[in-house]
């Protein structure tokens, strides 16, 4: 039979056994909480720089944005600029033609008015005999 040394030692060399088994467990799970950790975090920092990275690119779109707009505005300005003066010298012109169709009228006026006067100058004698 078995002493109670040996039982003892037994014991003891069972506890051993599950001690390093134990040991060895919580190594696993040490390594795979720390693989899963380092995971996550990795999963986060690349999440991270890819929120930062559309960050700079959305800046640097809203730059470009700004200056293609303020380029915009000065080239429409340009525009606005030249149709008015187009639009002045429309109106300049419909002046003129207004001041040449007067001069016309009057000049036809003039005429009208200078052949009623040759016309009654140069009546016969007898007409200006009788006035």
């Amino acid at each position: 039979m078995s002493t109670f040394k040996d039982m003892q030692d037994e014991h003891a060399a069972r506890q051993a056994v599950l001690r390093e088994r134990v040991e060895i467990s919580r190594d696993a799970a040490l390594a795979s909480v720390s693989g899963l950790t380092e995971q996550m975090v990795d999963a986060v920092n690349a999440g991270t720089v890819e929120v930062f990275e559309n960050q700079k690119r959305v800046e640097e779109q809203a730059r470009e944005l700004r200056r293609k707009g303020a380029k915009f505005a000065g080239v429409t300005s340009e525009w606005v600029r030249i149709v008015r003066g187009f639009d002045d010298d429309l109106r300049e012109i419909g002046d003129f033609e207004g001041w040449i169709k007067r001069v016309e009228l009057d000049l036809n006026n003039l005429t009208q008015a200078m052949k009623k006067v040759a016309e009654q100058g140069s009546g016969s004698p007898r007409e200006r005999g009788a006035s």
